[in-house]
């Protein structure tokens, strides 16, 4: 950690390429794990009501330089949005800028925001929309000290935009919820403008942040920072989250936390109502603003819907929309996260449980599909395969926990249906045989692949299905379960395997560039060792899973080496390759 405070004591006294060059001296690894003992310590305190030592730590996280690095990083190199810029109009930050404004960061937390920019998703207006660079640096920070306290005390079936936690265990908890059951009752519950209508109070008045006067100023202040419009107008805001904020999924969750104790408080006041004998007469899945509950009885179901919205009402401000919000019998079926859970009676005494795509689900897969193809009726085979392959290969893993194999099997047909259209079209004059012999070959056992010398694509029919195993509800990732998360993180990696996994297992599952172990939020990328520009193929052994900000400097090294050897230069490729081996120390 010297190596990065000394940095940081002395950027008065560097100029802006010596600036570049600290960013890349920095000892990431320490910084981690200085971050880490930090959060592990906040989330023992919490979870000992110790709330003195919490307000301490925090501060203590808050200030630290190596904080303040990560959060820079995590912010300007890692993120999904750092081509998109917030009012500031700036963007994609060169290493002396990172290091310039990290060196500008304020220690305090309570803070004024700048106004976000509004941006048209599917042709609307979001509320709220993208924050600045320095407005995310600074949310980042802030996330970073309230999400130990809220992990550690949140809900155990609360599962949306949870590290480490998913869909499929919100899916798998219902599975084993309704499993024991001969009957039951559901209720699909969906909040109407969720996320746009959220009381502040919901949020400062939760125990991870109540006691704390900065953090509920700077929270309430980042409520009220406004919005610009396309048309460059402020627009005041006093309620919601900011939407598409780091922190916004975090404040949401921190404002619904509350109800799967409140249905568990209310049945045991109606405990001889609802059969006191009955361990668990209720339960509840939430997943961010969709929750499901589940009882034996229906007037169960009907009451707790009335008392559910007068709570999500007067503690949120938030109403059930009626639409969305159901009541139905497990024999029935219903909806959830893309899925259909299902009773199906097999005979007078035998029942099972099924949980399957949903309908809504398979017709957005082909809606996708049909509109790739039709979409790209000029571009080689190769480059359709490179669109369609991870369409088809991410639905598949989806619902790859699924009884799913009828299913895949007959998208499997409809993708055929559509490849066979775009053949047809692009060679009208051509004959049905002709055209098959083209673009479908054999593949091992396999007939009529769709394939090239290159690439093949993805049979949805080849897909296992593997039952997910769910995450331990009593665990968090700040309860210092390290070996627990390491193996969680790559638990589902059996079956058949991406390049990706396969590059993943052979590394350990450690970044080949800076050494450290993959975390549950790092931001993966498969990289080519030797660059296909300096003759590098697509086989196993020249292929590397980096984090993005490695690949992000592997990139730039090998633009490096490789800046004088192409441009006028008559060598052959394979001194070219030697020469890239020389000068680069391959791995």
């Amino acid at each position: 950690m010297k190596k990065v405070f000394s940095i940081k004591e002395c950027f008065p006294k560097l100029n802006r390429q010596q600036l570049g060059e600290a960013w890349q001296l920095i000892d990431w690894k320490a910084c981690q794990n200085h971050v880490d003992r930090l959060q592990q310590s906040i989330a023992i305190a919490i979870k000992y009501e110790n709330y003195s030592k919490v307000h301490k730590l925090r501060r203590i996280l808050y200030k630290s330089k190596a904080y303040n690095l990560l959060c820079t990083r995590r912010v300007t190199q890692d993120n999904q949005g750092k081509r998109t810029a917030g009012v500031d109009k700036i963007k994609l930050l060169s290493p002396a800028q990172r290091m310039d404004m990290v060196s500008n960061l304020n220690d305090g937390i309570e803070r004024h925001w700048s106004p976000v920019r509004q941006k048209l998703l599917n042709g609307k207006i979001r509320t709220l929309g993208i924050p600045t660079i320095e407005d995310r640096i600074y949310q980042a920070k802030l996330k970073g000290i309230i999400e130990p306290c809220y992990e550690t005390i949140a809900e155990p079936n609360s599962y949306g935009f949870r590290p480490m936690r998913s869909t499929k265990d919100a899916i798998e908890q219902i599975f084993i919820s309704i499993g024991k059951k001969s009957d039951a009752w559901i209720l699909e519950g969906d909040l109407k403008g969720f996320f746009d209508n959220i009381k502040t109070e919901a949020i400062t008045s939760n125990i991870v942040i109540k006691d704390d006067k900065e953090i509920i100023s700077t929270v309430n202040n980042l409520v009220k920072s406004g919005a610009m419009t396309v048309n460059n107008e402020l627009v005041e805001t006093d309620i919601g989250t900011p939407q598409g904020g780091i922190i916004s999924p975090l404040l949401a969750n921190i404002a619904f936390t509350g109800m799967e104790t409140m249905i568990k408080d209310w049945a045991w006041d109606n405990r001889k109502r609802t059969g006191q004998r009955l361990r668990n007469p209720v339960q509840v899945v939430v997943y961010a603003d969709d929750f499901v509950v589940i009882a034996k009885q229906r007037w169960i179901i009907e009451e707790l819907k009335e008392v559910i919205s007068t709570w999500c009402m007067e503690k949120m401000g938030v109403e059930l929309s009626s639409e969305k919000t159901r009541i139905t019998n497990i024999y029935d079926g219903f909806d959830f996260l893309g899925c259909n859970i299902r009773k199906y009676r097999i005979n007078d005494t035998k029942i099972k449980t099924l949980i399957k795509p949903s309908k809504d689900s398979i017709k957005s897969i082909k809606a996708k599909i049909k509109d790739i193809c039709k979409s790209h009726c000029g571009v080689s085979q190769d480059v359709l395969i490179g669109h369609l392959n991870p369409v088809i290969r991410g639905w598949s893993n989806y619902h790859s926990g699924c009884v799913a194999k009828e299913i895949f099997a007959s998208l499997d047909n409809y993708i055929f249906e559509r490849l066979w259209k775009w053949a047809s079209k692009r060679h009208s004059s051509k004959g049905k045989v002709w055209i098959k012999n083209k673009y479908w070959q054999k593949l091992g056992n396999r007939n009529g692949v769709f394939k090239t010398d290159n690439y093949n694509l993805y049979n949805l029919a080849s897909t296992k299905i593997i039952r997910h195993i769910k995450i331990k509800s009593e665990h968090h990732i700040f309860d210092g379960q390290v070996e627990y998360w390491n193996k969680r993180m790559f638990h589902n990696m059996n079956g058949k395997k991406t390049r990706k996994q396969v590059c993943l297992i052979k590394q350990k599952f450690i970044c080949n560039h800076c050494k450290q172990m993959f975390k549950h939020d790092s931001i993966m990328e498969l990289d080519h060792i030797m660059p296909k520009s300096c003759g590098g193929n697509e086989q196993s052994t020249n292929l590397q899973v980096l984090h993005r900000h490695c690949h992000d400097i592997k990139t730039r090294d090998d633009r490096s080496l490789t800046q004088g050897l192409k441009p006028g230069l008559e060598v052959s490729q394979k001194l070219v390759k030697q020469l890239y081996i020389e000068r680069s120390g391959m791995r």
